[in-house]
This record gives C-alpha cells, sequence and structure tokens, in this order.
C-alpha cells in the first residue's frame, strides 16, 4: 500500500507561508497577515455551494476596511455570491487569500463588477488577492446582457482605480467580462499579476463584444506567468492590454485569443518570452502620442489566420489606424518566432496588412532594431518597414540576421502583385537589410517578391539592401526593389 501524507495548514501558518514565499520573490510589500486572519466561515458565510453568502462577505469586508485593512481568509468552499444586489468592498491594506471559490449566483443578471472600492476613485494601496477560485458562472447568467455602451453590465471581476502595490496572484479565474481585471487609473503604480489562470467564457447567446482579460492604466506593471485561454465559439477578444507606463510582460502563455496582446504608449518596458497560440494578431504596439524604449524579445506567435477568416494578421506590429497618430523610437524586436498557419485555397483579405512584422503606423518611427527574428509563412509579407503616407518618415531602421520562410503564402488573387519577404515604403531615411535569409520552399512558389519597395511619391535617403541570402525551391523570386536603393548580393 502507497502512504499518502497529507498536510493541512491553518489559516495563520498558509498565510504565513503565502507571504514569505511572495516576499522572496521579491514582488512587493505585503501588508501584515499576522495571527488572527479573518475567517469568513467564523462570520457566518456558509460556503457550501448553495447559501448566498453575499450579505455576510459584504460585512466582513466592511469591517474589515473600517479598521484600516487586515487580512480576510476562504477555506475550501464554494461559496455564492450575487454581485447584481452588491459589490462586495475593498480598501487599503488588504489581503485576500484562501483555497476557496467564489461562484455567481445563477441568474444574477447585469452587474458591473463584483469587487471595487466604496468610491471608485478611492486608493487601495497594498491590496493583495491570492489562492482563491472565483467563477462568474458564465453559462448560468442567462439573464446578464453586457454591452461595452452600458459600464452597469460589465460583470468585472476587479475595478481598481487608483492605489499602489497591487496583487493578483495564483488566482483560478473563470472570467465572461469586460476588462475583467481592470486596473485603471491616473494614480495606478506596481501592479503585481502572476500566476494566474484565466478562461475566458462568453455566455451562449451573448453578442460579441469587445473585452480585454487583463487591463492596466499605469506605471510600474509586472504581467508574468499566467495563463489565458478561450475558444473561438467564446469569442475573446485581447487577453492583455496596459497602457501608459513602465515595466514588464513575461512568460505569459495566451491560447485562442483573437489578439494576444495590445500595448499603448508604453514608456521603457519588456516584452520577453511569452507564448501566444492560435491568435488572429500576436502583440500590438499602439501609440497615441509617443512610444519609447520598448524591447519585444524571444515571444513565440502563432497564428490561424485562416482559420479564423480574420481579413488582417500579423505577429508583431506598431498599429495604424485613423486616429492613432504617435510615434515610436527607440524599439527591438529579436529574437521572436512568428508562425502563421498553412493556407489553402483563396480568400478575402485585407490586402497587405498581413506580415509577420510590420513597422508602419501614422506616426514617425526612428531608432528601431529588428534581428533575429523568424517569420514563416506570411501570407503576404515577412516584413514591413514604414507607411505610404507622405506626413510621417521612418528613420535609423535596421532590419538584420532574421530569417524569412515562405512570405506570400496566401493564394488570393492579386495579392502577389505585393507580396515579399521585406517590403520598404513611404518616406525612408537611414535604413539598412542586412544578412539576412529569404527562403521560399514552396513549389510552385506561392509568394512573388523577395524584397519589394515603392518610393514614387516619397524620399528615400541612404537605404541599403546588401549581403542577404535567397533560396527558392523553384523559380527565383522577383527583386521588385527600386534603382534608389543601394543593393549587393553574395554569390547564389
Amino acid at each position: 500500500m502507497t502512504r499518502v501524507r497529507v498536510i493541512v495548514l491553518c489559516a495563520a501558518t498558509l498565510g504565513v507561508f503565502l507571504q514569505q514565499r511572495l516576499e522572496l520573490q521579491g514582488v512587493g510589500r505585503f501588508p501584515a497577515i499576522g495571527t488572527n486572519p479573518i475567517n469568513v466561515k467564523e462570520q457566518g458565510a456558509e460556503g457550501n455551494g448553495t447559501t448566498d453568502d453575499t450579505k455576510s462577505l459584504v460585512d466582513v469586508f466592511r469591517d474589515v476596511c473600517a479598521s484600516g485593512g487586515g487580512t480576510i481568509y476562504f477555506p475550501s468552499g464554494t461559496y455564492i455570491i450575487d454581485p447584481g444586489s452588491s459589490a462586495i468592498p475593498i480598501c487599503s491594506n488588504l489581503l485576500v487569500y484562501g483555497t476557496g471559490t467564489l461562484r455567481v449566483k445563477p441568474d444574477s443578471g447585469n452587474y458591473r463588477y463584483i469587487f471595487a472600492p466604496n468610491r471608485l476613485g478611492q486608493a487601495t494601496d497594498n491590496l493583495t488577492f491570492a489562492g482563491l477560485t472565483i467563477d462568474q458562472n458564465t453559462s448560468s447568467n442567462t439573464t446578464g446582457s453586457i454591452s461595452v455602451d452600458d459600464t452597469q453590465s460589465w460583470q468585472q471581476v476587479w475595478q481598481v482605480s487608483g492605489g499602489t502595490n497591487i496583487h493578483f496572484e495564483d488566482l483560478r479565474l473563470y472570467v465572461c467580462g469586460v476588462n475583467s481585471l481592470n486596473v485603471n487609473g491616473p494614480t495606478i503604480s506596481g501592479v503585481y499579476m502572476a500566476r494566474n489562470h484565466i478562461v475566458f467564457q462568453k455566455r451562449p447567446g451573448q453578442a460579441e463584444f469587445d473585452n480585454s482579460t487583463v487591463y492596466i492604466d499605469g506605471d510600474d506593471f509586472h504581467v508574468s506567468d499566467n495563463t489565458f485561454t478561450s475558444s473561438s465559439r467564446d469569442a475573446a477578444r485581447t487577453a492583455i492590454e496596459i497602457h501608459t507606463g513602465s515595466g514588464s510582460v513575461a512568460g505569459n502563455t495566451i491560447s485562442s485569443y483573437q489578439a494576444g496582446m495590445n500595448l499603448v504608449n508604453l514608456q521603457g518596458a519588456s516584452v520577453a518570452s511569452n507564448h501566444v497560440r492560435s491568435a488572429g494578431q500576436g502583440i500590438s504596439l499602439w501609440s497615441t502620442t509617443n512610444m519609447n524604449s520598448v524591447t519585444v524579445q524571444g515571444n513565440t506567435i502563432s497564428l490561424n489566420q485562416a482559420t479564423r477568416n480574420t481579413p488582417t494578421a500579423w505577429g508583431i506590429a506598431t498599429f495604424h489606424l485613423n486616429g492613432v497618430n504617435g510615434s515610436f523610437s527607440n524599439l527591438q524586436i529579436s529574437g521572436n518566432v512568428v508562425t502563421f498557419e498553412a493556407e489553402s485555397a483563396p480568400r478575402t483579405i485585407a490586402n497587405w496588412v498581413n506580415y509577420g512584422i510590420g513597422l508602419q503606423t501614422l506616426g514617425n518611427i526612428s531608432n528601431a532594431l529588428v534581428t533575429g527574428n523568424q517569420v514563416i509563412r506570411a501570407p503576404v509579407r515577412g516584413i514591413t518597414v514604414g507607411i505610404a503616407d507622405s506626413r510621417y518618415v521612418t528613420s535609423r531602421v535596421s532590419v538584420r540576421d532574421n530569417q524569412i520562410v515562405d512570405a506570400g503564402s496566401n493564394f488570393s488573387r492579386g495579392t502577389s502583385d505585393y507580396s515579399a519577404a521585406i517590403a520598404l515604403q513611404g518616406n525612408l531615411t537611414s535604413i539598412d537589410v542586412l544578412h539576412n535569409r529569404l527562403d521560399f520552399l514552396s513549389s510552385p512558389m506561392t509568394g512573388h517578391y523577395s524584397y519589394w519597395s515603392a518610393e514614387s511619391g516619397f524620399t528615400f535617403r541612404d537605404v541599403i539592401v546588401a549581403e542577404n541570402y535567397v533560396t527558392a525551391a523553384g523559380a527565383a523570386p522577383a527583386n521588385g526593389l527600386t534603382d534608389s536603393i543601394i543593393q549587393a548580393y553574395p554569390p547564389q
């Protein structure tokens, strides 16, 4: 007989263990746990999976917050809550942890959030949620209908509008709403989201709506080692959306979201070692003013653009859209792998807005390095540099030591006129394309150009395409570079 040793930790011991673990990880300062955390079952909550525990939990959180904060412990059990009747208040110096599950009551209808301060603008400094499971019970809420135009229907889990040292860690979350973890305000700083397992589930019959599972607008953010999962049926839009500040996004795994990440106006940030799977778009960089000093490194992105039948698909790109007219400077995109789903039949796509890596925006781009990346089966273009708009300039960009395989893999009529492994367009100054490997392995070749450029109506200054290596299984790709570009090729 195999002996199984079961270790049971009391609430205080578990709390101390959790605090020591998180402090050793260096993820910030936690409110003191002490030796007497408030056990919600000792305060009237049943946790039996049937009793509505909303009032008991609201009372516990209200009393702890009224005393200036403290520690709330959820032992094992399922606590039914009804956010349609009352949200649960949160505050500064609050630690909430345990092994319990909070489940939304069936047919709670529309609600704005589960947890929020009594006053939305109120700061929640030193706030921690850890270890819990929160289940929005989406399929059983047949009376709720989300509309992005009605904030009271957003069905968020958390709404935090101010504060510093905010932690969401080791949680299991089954979410359904607009901006499920919404940490968004002018005084937000020190946000830590780590090792959470998050599943997005849309209610059957719910119309599609814009959503971002994690939404942060603030400074000093750290989103790491989380898993985000969904399905095409659930129509998850974006896993991670972050605005404004500096920080890191690392080690996350995102599966079956339309977009992996939308990153907006960041200043000094790294996006590293993330894995985006079965997406329409991978990592999008948005600028409405200026994005500066951002590194996107060592990420793997796989796109199922054909299965989704999405008209636009990209791995990593500076986003361009009318009304989003910002600039980018000091970008590094290195060591990433972008793989597109193999296409087998013609379909309608949005022409050239389908590429592995794109540096084009309705704004200026300066000082960018694109190196050591691999792009496989881009539908139209492997790497695109520059925007075909005479108002803007792309300058001091180096594209080197990348490998691009079978660019132009889409079968749609007309795309071959502008498909290319590397495309250059718009006003370009001090651009070099060096030591890249361009492989056309399909036979017959579905792509068209190895390089393509468009400078009619624009100005090219000091644009060099040299010492790259091109292979083809069949007919060689055409060279679509214009005459002003400095070219040199090694022996083939």
